[in-house]
């Protein structure tokens, strides 16, 4: 049996400044759904070293899709919405441009929000790195396990607290094109490794995992550099969760 637990209508609208390096984020609900996931989002982040980003994110969700699965007969599979199923989340990670191969990197510009002038098409391989750590808490008043009828009853889990590493690498490919426009894409592949802390002996205690993340995005910067375009997305998977995620961002400098 799979369970699975999925977020509802979660776009959120976000605000971050940008002092000396360190950078401060605060991202909430900008749609009113009757079915959602309530979402709070706190970032800070570090851009003083060279080539480097390191964030600490705290993170609230509150309201999942519940998804059963019988691994036997893939035709059983049941989803209902609980309201009631809060996730908090504590992670810090870091990405890192670590080598150029030719060209010019878009590290700076995409992942650190600095702006950027192209007049002609220009293509850039380096060689990226990211990891992370955290620690993630669920809980839920009646049940964490969503059981339907044709599952045996396998108790009530009301809470589950995990944490997990990864370390991943990968190319990023930079794209230089004419009238300020840039793009990006990313593959990384690495290694995770996830720990069960509660003492429930029918959920997954611990273990190796690969994982991974694609990525893309496009931008447009003005010509003053004072104002920058970002549009950019991921697809990560790993540590028994997998995200899929992106932001439509305007930057400007003061």
């Amino acid at each position: 049996m799979n369970f699975e637990l999925e977020p509802v209508n979660n776009e959120r609208f976000g605000v971050f400044v940008d002092l000396n390096g360190i950078e401060i984020g605060y991202a909430t609900d900008f749609i009113n759904d009757r079915t959602q996931t309530e979402t709070e989002d706190f970032l800070f982040s570090y851009k003083g070293f060279k080539n480097s980003k390191i964030t600490l994110n705290y993170q609230t969700l509150e309201g999942f899709n519940t998804n059963a699965l019988n691994l036997l007969n893939e035709s059983q599979r049941e989803t209902r919405f609980s309201s009631n199923i809060e996730s908090t989340k504590f992670e810090l990670f870091g990405v890192h441009d670590l080598y150029t191969f030719f060209g010019e990197s878009l590290f700076d510009h995409f992942f650190l929000n600095r702006p950027k002038l192209s007049q002609s098409t220009e293509f850039g391989l380096s060689l990226i790195s990211s990891w992370s750590y955290k620690n993630l808490l669920l809980e839920s008043d009646e049940n964490l396990i969503f059981q339907p009828d044709y599952l045996d009853n396998i108790g009530t889990v009301k809470k589950i607290r995990a944490e997990s590493l990864d370390f991943s690498i990968g190319p990023l490919l930079s794209v230089n094109l004419k009238n300020n426009i840039h793009m990006f894409a990313e593959a990384k592949f690495g290694k995770g490794y996830f720990r069960n802390l509660e003492e429930n002996e029918q959920l997954k205690r611990s273990g190796n995992e690969d994982v991974y993340s694609l990525g893309g995005g496009i931008s447009w910067t003005m010509k003053s550099k004072k104002t920058v375009f970002l549009l950019r997305g991921w697809q990560k998977k790993g540590r028994h969760v997998e995200t899929f995620f992106g932001d439509l961002s305007a930057v400007h400098y003061f």
